[in-house]
């Protein structure tokens, strides 16, 4: 009987925080449980290459893209992996969207590795695992994506340190978009970087968004819903100004906030990818889903926020 093990995990939202929380501010995200991937990993006994099934790629180990290569040959050689393997990812989580589902991947692969090894995994070594695995990916990754997926529930990440907090109680609703344009958040965190590099009075806007973290917080903690409203429409003025904005993202909140949107901002690595809008009742959210799919949004999710 062939050896199997299996893994899986779901993806995040960063709430506020994003690139400024590679400068050592911090961040808040949350899970987003609507997006999960599934990792098995099976032993071949009737073939001479290892082979990955995905989505993304659906081929032999020696073609596949780099970091999917460099991780799955890691686990091969690190625990001496004898017979050819099968990697299957399956996810419904859509990729380079700033959901997570690079470190998704790596948490469910590390998952299904230990699992097939039949070893007891801690969360601190499935951290570091999944950690490994988001620097291929990502080259100067915060850490908040692993950490969020991992924990499972709400955190406040600072500088690699994470402490969880309670589930939002808030009165309003979020609508989760993916425009529908590939982001590179490796490539938006380096320029952010070689901005600041270039021209030190660009921090002054990461450093704001940090503020806007601790003032986020206090909203949440007062269930004021209309401040944390203020203050996503702030931090997006911010992260247009470091340029990871993008036409669409302004195009569909401009839409957005033309069907009664209170705010909204890009989340994750921006420059494409996904985008939060908040709305204070359903029907507003629904509207919100109509106009951001007419301009092209590939998927969206309405997330109640009260808990």
């Amino acid at each position: 009987m062939a050896q199997q093990g299996y893994g899986e995990a779901n993806g995040k939202v960063i709430l506020i925080g994003e690139h400024a929380v590679t400068f050592g501010e911090p961040a808040i995200a949350i899970p987003f449980t609507t997006g999960k991937v599934k990792a098995k990993i099976e032993s071949l006994e009737t073939t001479s290459a290892s082979y990955i099934k995905s989505d993304v790629y659906d081929g032999t180990l020696q073609h596949a893209p780099e970091h999917l290569k460099a991780v799955i040959t890691r686990f091969i050689e690190k625990y001496n992996i004898a017979p050819p393997i099968k990697v299957s990812i399956d996810t419904n989580l859509p990729p380079s969207r700033g959901l997570g589902s690079s470190a998704a991947m790596a948490v469910a692969f590390v998952r299904a590795s230990f699992d097939y090894l039949d070893k007891p995994l801690t969360d601190e070594m499935l951290i570091e695992e999944a950690n490994w695995a988001e620097r291929i990916a990502h080259g100067k990754p915060s850490g908040i994506d692993t950490q969020t997926i991992v924990s499972n529930k709400p955190v406040w990440f600072k500088q690699g340190h994470v402490t969880t907090l309670k589930p939002l109680d808030l009165n309003g609703y979020m609508v989760v978009i993916d425009t529908g344009v590939r982001g590179s958040t490796k490539q938006a965190v380096e320029d952010v970087h070689h901005l600041c590099e270039v021209d030190r009075d660009y921090l002054q806007y990461v450093e704001h968004i940090g503020k806007l973290v601790h003032e986020a917080s206090d909203s949440i903690e007062h269930h004021n819903f209309e401040q944390l409203a203020k203050v996503f429409n702030l931090c997006q003025e911010n992260l247009r100004t470091l340029t990871v904005s993008h036409d669409k993202i302004e195009e569909i909140l401009d839409a957005s906030k033309e069907q009664g949107a209170i705010a909204g901002k890009l989340t994750g690595g921006g420059r494409g990818g996904s985008m939060i809008v908040l709305a204070s009742n359903i029907e507003t959210a629904k509207r919100i889903v109509d106009s951001a799919t007419k301009l092209g949004a590939h998927h969206t999710w309405i997330e109640y926020l009260g808990g």
